[in-house]
Formats: structure tokens, C-alpha cells, sequence
């Protein structure tokens, strides 16, 4: 054994502590739907949802499809493929 085969398990701080505050928000009543994709250390992804019906699926839509520009537009910023990163690099 080398020592790439040795596995990272030093678990996401980030992760834990956003878990942590929407299961008390959960808890507390104040959140009502969820939507998560989640992603293994193999690689592997789980996505699902639970919405409550006082929630508008109009509004999760939309916000979802934010999220979704969000994270496209942070990868073409980092892949240096963005109008704005194409510009910043010609400065």
C-alpha cells in the first residue's frame, strides 16, 4: 500500500455546519422544503426533495434554476472559459 491509496476521510466542516443549521431551522418550523444533491466521496451522487405544500413549486423552479446558473457560471469562471473571466484575464 502507497500512499495514495489511503482514503480522506476528513469530514466537510462546511457541510456539517450548513446541515446542522437547516435541521434546527427544520426543527424550529422555519424550513419548509428542501431540495439536495449530494456527493460522495466515491464520486457517487444522490439528489431528492421534500416540499411542503405551503411552499410554491412555481418558486423552487425558479430558484433552483438560479442555483443552477450560479454553479455554471462558477465553473466557466474557474475553467477560464467565461466572457467575465476572458476579460479579467485581459487586464
Amino acid at each position: 500500500m502507497n500512499a495514495t491509496d489511503i482514503k480522506d476521510r476528513t469530514p466537510n466542516q462546511n457541510t456539517i455546519d450548513d446541515l446542522e443549521r437547516l435541521l434546527e431551522e427544520a426543527k424550529a418550523g422555519e424550513l419548509r422544503t428542501f431540495v439536495y444533491v449530494a456527493g460522495y466521496d466515491n464520486d457517487s451522487w444522490l439528489h431528492g426533495w421534500s416540499i411542503d405544500n405551503r411552499n410554491t413549486r412555481r418558486r423552487l423552479i425558479g430558484q433552483m434554476s438560479m442555483l443552477q446558473f450560479d454553479i455554471l457560471s462558477k465553473q466557466a469562471l474557474d475553467d477560464g472559459d467565461s466572457v467575465l473571466s476572458k476579460a479579467i484575464d485581459s487586464v
